[in-house]
């Protein structure tokens, strides 16, 4: 049975959402050190950020697509700011492998209906670095749709659980100490049950996030609770946090449970 932890680098922590098509580079190489320096196995996901989101809310994506150029351009920013990860990434002599979720999942109706995701269990079991990140993909209902990194992050968590991968944890890398309350104080963990007084603290995304931002993010992370997987939020901004949450040493931060 392979150990894994699954790591998703939010858009809002390599790029900067307020400006258009902006990336932290030095965050991303801060961040791709810690994954070198823990030797941990990971799949890796990231979001778009000001990149594909940028372009998502001009041209659509999320329930279809305005126009055929549009929704080429919300692909390739999609891709771009992968490049940039990935340039990173394999300078840092990590063994990174890029898959284009676009073409290995097909949806109806914004649900997952199709996958193939055996080629990032081939890269996994071959001690490969599988990079995922947030895209549009094809819907047989809406034309397109948007997957963040997140999500198909955690459909692919879901797959390999069921061929024998044992998932660690999840870890998701933000702009945050996990998530705040009214006082702006580090909830220490959410469960189901939790879920429902405390989502009215969830913060208000600074920019339109087409993925449904911070909510979205825990009400995904408490589905993979149903198969036994946490979810650690925790903030990418500061040094060795991720190195820290890899290596299961005390972060600030949230635990979904």
């Amino acid at each position: 049975m392979k150990n894994i932890v699954l790591v998703k680098l939010g858009g809002s922590v390599i790029t900067d959402k307020s400006k258009a098509y902006f990336a932290n580079v030095d965050i991303i190489k801060r961040l791709a050190k810690e994954l070198r320096i823990s030797k941990k196995s990971i799949i890796l996901a990231h979001g778009s950020g000001s990149f594909g989101h940028t372009s998502a809310v001009k041209y659509g994506g999320k329930k279809g697509y305005k126009s055929k150029e549009g929704i080429a351009k919300v692909a390739r920013d999609a891709m771009e700011i992968n490049r940039i990860v990935m340039d990173i990434l394999v300078k840092e002599k990590i063994p990174a492998i890029s898959f284009r979720p676009m073409s290995m999942i097909l949806a109806k109706s914004g649900q997952m209906e199709e996958n193939f995701f055996q080629a990032v269990e081939l890269a996994a079991n071959q001690g490969l670095i599988p990079v995922v990140y947030g895209d549009v993909i094809w819907d047989k209902k809406w034309k397109s749709t948007i997957y963040s990194g997140e999500t198909i992050l955690n459909r692919i968590g879901i797959y390999l659980k069921n061929k024998g991968f044992k998932i660690d944890k999840i870890i998701q890398v933000g702009e945050t100490n996990g998530v705040y309350d009214d006082k702006g104080n580090t909830i220490p963990r959410i469960t189901k049950n939790s879920w429902q007084n405390l989502r009215k603290y969830v913060y208000k995304p600074r920019v339109k996030d087409v993925t449904g931002g911070m909510q979205h993010k825990i009400e995904d992370a408490l589905k993979m609770t149903e198969i036994g997987v946490n979810t650690l939020l925790i903030n990418g901004k500061v040094k060795n946090e991720l190195l820290n949450a890899l290596l299961n040493k005390k972060v600030k931060g949230t635990v979904i449970k």
